[in-house]
């Protein structure tokens, strides 16, 4: 691609993100529920949605934007990835991993007809067996 045809075409230099819910999450709580947030991250910049207490559906609808680190251009080799961690407010010792999933902004860059609001399931840290669970974007 030219200099020329670069300053006449768009690179987004922000993403934003929203987390609206998920659904069926494992209960690793008291009362068989769960005290969850999501942990949004891209490269070092994260942000945390706020606690939604005592469910396994929990509704957040809450955005984040990041500074994207570089420019994303169709066919790109350096890859950004939303990453999304799903987790249970423990009051007492260390948070539990409920679940996690990254997103490549390549991808949704390089597909055109995209949805606007997507199903994503949820994985186990890496290694593990597969979560039945998932979160909406």
């Amino acid at each position: 691609m030219s200099l020329a045809e670069q300053s006449q075409k768009w690179f987004p230099t922000h993403v934003q993100a929203t987390v609206l819910q998920s659904t069926s999450l494992q209960a690793k709580g008291k009362n068989g529920t769960n005290d969850a947030y999501t942990i949004i991250q891209l490269g070092k910049e994260k942000y945390s949605t706020s606690v939604a207490e005592k469910t396994l559906n929990p509704v957040w609808r809450e955005e984040a934007s990041f500074e994207l680190p570089g420019l994303l251009l169709e066919g790109n080799p350096e890859v950004y990835e939303l990453c999304f961690i799903v987790m249970h407010r423990s009051l007492v010792g260390m948070d539990k991993f409920l679940g996690q999933r990254s997103i490549s902004l390549n991808e949704i860059f390089d597909n055109k007809e995209r949805k606007k609001t997507d199903w994503y399931p949820l994985e186990s840290k890496r290694g593990r067996r597969g979560k039945n669970e998932a979160a909406s974007k």
